[in-house]
Order: C-alpha cells, then structure tokens, then sequence
C-alpha cells in the first residue's frame, strides 16, 4: 500500500506534462494572431489594399489635369 501511496503522490507532483500544454495554447494563440493579421480580412492586408488602392486612385488620375502651368 506504501508504494501506490507513493507513485500517486509522485504523479500528481509531476509537473512535466504541464509544459507541452503550455506549449500547445502558446502555438494556437500565435496561429490565430498570423491568422488575423495576414488572412483575407486580416488588419495587415486590408490596410496594405488600401494604401495600393489609394496610390493607384494618384497615378490614374495624375494625367487628367490639361490646364497649362505658368
């Protein structure tokens, strides 16, 4: 009775597969985080869309102005 008094307090003080999980919720919150920046609808993509948007808006339109300078 003595040694399965031990191994369980043994068990349940070995903390070695604590790190693995830690590892794993670690793992899915960076893949989520890529997920939202980069994805279709991600915060990264849609400013960066926006930004050639606008910069081709200025070179499509830069042409249109006929009135000569001085």
């Amino acid at each position: 009775m003595k040694q399965l008094s031990a191994k369980l307090r043994a068990f349940f003080h070995d903390e070695s597969g604590v790190t693995a999980i830690e590892y794993g919720i670690l793992a899915a919150a960076m893949a989520a985080a890529i997920a939202a920046i980069f994805g279709d609808d991600g915060i990264f993509v849609k400013a960066l869309n926006d930004k050639f948007t606008q910069i081709a808006d200025q070179i499509t339109g830069s042409g249109t102005n006929t009135t000569p300078t001085k």
